[in-house]
């Protein structure tokens, strides 16, 4: 139920910092045009101004008209004004260098007839841009010439430039919404794995407790039925054919009994005594213990002076542990290998055996309790090494050899600072 909480969350915050960053793009793209067409019409609207003027100025028939109109024009704003007759004659020009040149412009002619003024963009050839406004006069005598005006857009490019940095505030605004978006998606995520695990602690608290009775009633019970058979045997003549029955028998409580020892081992809650601890002395003790005398299959390969900092009869018990399981699969072939180094702050300590490997379907299922793949397992062992292991602040996992047959159980423990 929580997970499908914490997806439809994950999915609503998603959506919504999606829809937010389009919407933002969306008006700031539109602002950025809206800025450009407003620098036009204003350019447009300024051009229409001062061509309005001068008409109103020719057209008043002053013979000062044409001071006048190079006063109008004298705006720093304006690059260049002319006017020209239907030919494309230069009439006037701000530059009186140019007057009576020529333009070089096709259709003048119909142009004027229309009526119609019309502005656009242009570069001029110094390289700068421009805005470039033509307008037909309607003089007293019946005459239509063209006024164009070309204006500096510098002022106007400035309103756009202000606009189009907007660009960067949006960026940065959608990188922290973003930012914020993916900090709350891994609260939601941190939330969940400790719910879960919080979940998972208190369900293994109760099988434990529950477990815990049960072992401890079927070994008061199964401690009563060795007892009487190991006396009944004792009694019986060896060529007694029941004597063989009860050796199975006996046989099969000693079975019993592992399983309730394991059980109760690995239901119990854990406490931990963290010290600074040698690697190597430690490896040495467990190959030299005597559960592997005669051994001649192990060879060691460790870090001089590595420590770990974690629980001397924990980590005793899950080497014993690991070292017997390699074993019990090899069957000839090459030594037992047991490595040890440190790898950052970690110490990493590896069993590689060479046996047949790690079947693929049963990869994700070796950490699982009571699952195992022996005929004789109770499918706790290494179910207990991760319990302990990860309550020591460390990690283990198994896995198959990369570069030739075999699997390594791989420890990881948190390194002592002097080592």
């Amino acid at each position: 139920m929580h997970s499908f909480r914490f997806t439809v969350l994950r999915v609503a915050l998603f959506l919504f910092l999606l829809l937010s960053s389009a919407s933002i793009l969306y008006t700031t793209a539109q602002n950025t045009r809206s800025a450009r067409e407003l620098s036009d019409q204003a350019m447009e609207g300024t051009a229409l101004t001062l061509a309005s003027t001068v008409e109103a100025e020719l057209r008043s028939g002053d013979q000062l008209a044409t001071q006048h109109v190079r006063r109008i024009f004298s705006d720093r704003v304006v690059a260049y004004a002319l006017v020209s007759d239907k030919k494309g004659g230069i009439q006037f020009h701000t530059n009186p260098g140019l007057i009576e040149t020529q333009l070089k412009e096709e259709k003048l002619d119909q142009w004027l007839q229309s009526g119609k003024a019309y502005g656009r963009r242009i570069t001029l050839r110094t390289g700068l841009p421009a805005f470039e406004f033509n307008y037909p006069l309607h003089l007293p005598d019946g005459r239509s010439e063209l006024l164009r005006i070309v204006l500096h857009t510098y002022p106007a490019d400035q309103i756009v430039s202000k606009a189009q940095r907007m660009w960067w505030t949006v960026g940065l605004v959608l990188l922290i919404l973003w930012a914020i978006g993916i900090l709350f998606d891994r609260m939601f995520a941190r939330q969940l794995r400790l719910q879960k695990k919080l979940q998972r602690s208190e369900q293994l608290a109760l099988i434990g407790q529950m477990t815990a009775v049960l072992a401890h009633e079927i070994r008061n019970a199964l401690g009563s039925i060795k007892g009487y058979t190991q006396w009944i045997n004792e009694k019986m003549e060896s060529s007694d054919p029941i004597k063989t029955g009860l050796s199975f028998v006996l046989k099969g409580i000693e079975r019993i009994e592992s399983l309730v020892r394991d059980l109760l081992i690995f239901s119990r809650e854990e406490t931990y005594r963290l010290e600074p601890l040698a690697v190597d002395p430690i490896i040495q003790e467990v190959i030299n213990s005597e559960i592997f005398q005669g051994e001649k299959k192990i060879e060691t390969t460790i870090e001089p002076g590595i420590q770990v900092f974690a629980d001397k009869e924990k980590v005793h018990r899950i080497l014993l542990n690991g070292i017997q399981n390699a074993l019990q699969v090899m069957e000839g072939g090459r030594d037992l290998q047991i490595k040890a180094d440190s790898k950052g702050k970690w110490v990493e300590i590896r069993i590689e055996d060479s046996g047949p490997g790690i079947p693929e379907e049963e990869c994700s299922r070796l950490f699982t309790p009571f699952h195992t793949t022996k005929t004789t397992g109770t499918g706790l062992g290494l179910a207990y090494s991760k319990k302990v292991i990860e309550g020591m602040g460390g990690e283990i996992s198994l896995f198959n050899h990369p570069e030739h047959t075999g699997a390594v159980l791989k420890i990881k423990l948190p390194k002592t600072a002097r080592s």
